[in-house]
């Protein structure tokens, strides 16, 4: 038979302060890093920013087939993304 007793463990006061901030930073920076991978679609902007490009640039790599733009409907005047894993390939392969 099992003793399903309660255990009690004694953590000095300083200790247990010290563990919960860090498991606050530990959430925080979590926290950060999952929203930045959740931003996987970027703006002409935000493209242009990240390569320090001029937007006539980037259009230029979108007529040339450099980047290729991602529309999120279908329509004629619909706004246009880049995928940030494109890139990141383009400038790990010195295309950019």
């Amino acid at each position: 038979m099992e003793n399903s007793g309660i255990a009690v463990i004694t953590i000095p006061l300083q200790e247990w302060n010290d563990t919960k901030n860090m498991l606050k930073n530990i959430n925080e920076k979590m926290s950060k890093l999952a929203g930045q991978e959740e931003k996987e679609l970027l703006t002409p902007n935000e493209v242009c920013k990240m390569l320090k490009i001029s937007r006539s640039t980037f259009q230029r790599h979108v007529i040339h087939g450099i980047l290729e733009p991602v529309k999120v409907n279908q329509k004629k005047y619909s706004k246009i993304y880049v995928r940030r894993s494109e890139i990141e390939n383009l400038m790990n392969e010195g295309k950019v």
